[in-house]
Formats: C-alpha cells, sequence, structure tokens
C-alpha cells in the first residue's frame, strides 16, 4: 500500500506504512496518543517503534496541517483449527479532544473500512462494552465471549475483564471454532 491522500474540504486522510513514517508526524501521533493515555512521549515513541511493525498502517485526519484523528491497523495472524489467518488489529483509535461529537470519528472509521475492504482482510478490535454501539453503526460486529481469545496481550486499559468485547469487521466466513488472535 502506497502513501494515500484523501482530500476533503475541511481535512485530509492520511494512509502511511509505519516503515515510510517521518520523525516529525511520529511525534505528532505520539502526542496525540499522550492526550488520551498519560505516558511521557518517550515512552509513546518506545511503544510505536516497539509495537508498530514496518507494514502495519497508520491513518490520519489532518486539519491545517495538524494531526486530529489517528488509528493503527496493526498486521497481525490469527489462528482457526491450527490455520492461519491474515487480519488487522484495530488500534489507538483516537479523535483530539477539541474535534470529539463533530463527526470526525465517523469518518476516520468509515476510511479505516473502505482500507480493509480494499486490502480484501478482516480487523479485529477489543473494546468496552460502552463503544460496542458506534462501531456496530459502521458493520462491525460483536463477537460471542467465546468466540475468541487474545494470546499474547491483556488490555491495561479496561479494568474488568468481563467488560471486554471484540468485534470483527470484514469478516465474510462463518467460523465454527473459536479464533487465536495475536495482538503483538
Amino acid at each position: 500500500m502506497q502513501k494515500s491522500l484523501i482530500k476533503k474540504n475541511e481535512f485530509d486522510l492520511v494512509s502511511i506504512k509505519t516503515k515510510d513514517l517521518k520523525k516529525n508526524l511520529m511525534l505528532s501521533i505520539c502526542k496525540l496518543k499522550n492526550s488520551y493515555w498519560s505516558w511521557t512521549i518517550p515512552k509513546q515513541l518506545e511503544w510505536l517503534k516497539k509495537n508498530a511493525k514496518k507494514e502495519d498502517i497508520n491513518n490520519m485526519m489532518v486539519i491545517n496541517n495538524r494531526l486530529i484523528g489517528y488509528t493503527l491497523l496493526r498486521k497481525r495472524i490469527a489462528y482457526v483449527n491450527n490455520k492461519p489467518l491474515k487480519y488487522f488489529y484495530f488500534d489507538s483509535f483516537l479523535i483530539d479532544k477539541r474535534f470529539r461529537n463533530k463527526g470526525y470519528g465517523r469518518v476516520l472509521l468509515l476510511f479505516n473500512n473502505k482500507i480493509l475492504k480494499r486490502l480484501k482482510k478482516h480487523s479485529f478490535l477489543v473494546c468496552p462494552k460502552k463503544t460496542i454501539s458506534f462501531y456496530s453503526k459502521y458493520n462491525w460486529k460483536i463477537l460471542t465471549k467465546n468466540s475468541f481469545k487474545i494470546m499474547d496481550h491483556k488490555p491495561t486499559w479496561i479494568k474488568n475483564k468481563k467488560n471486554l468485547y471484540g468485534m470483527v469487521y470484514n469478516l465474510d466466513k462463518k467460523i465454527k471454532k473459536k479464533m487465536l488472535y495475536f495482538l503483538n
């Protein structure tokens, strides 16, 4: 996937593989992430360098050369019946606090959906119960708790494991066995 750009009247949508991110853009991503998850900027940079692989897709919304929205589609592998299935882990969905509740999140999510359809891959995300209705509006499907298992990660941002839900987008197959998702 090449660097792509969709120009709108008030914002730009940009998609860049991690290997093509410039330092100043990585810093902007980390600053936006730090507005939601309070780490230090060096810790955010460390996380991005450690967890975002070269072929992962960084989707961004920019207004007046300022990053206001971000998602990371992490190219990973799940297993069903011991068979690998490539997918994208939908990670770090963020909209700058000053731009929330104005429809930008919807636009950024639909941009991600469009990329996933074009790549003919499904995506998996982990979310709390309160965000299920948002994703559901855009064709994300909730998974039953016994139909998936996260193998290598325990989200620390969800305190109660009972409030941890998995959702998928663009998964055409009827999966009868448990999906084993690897996020890292």
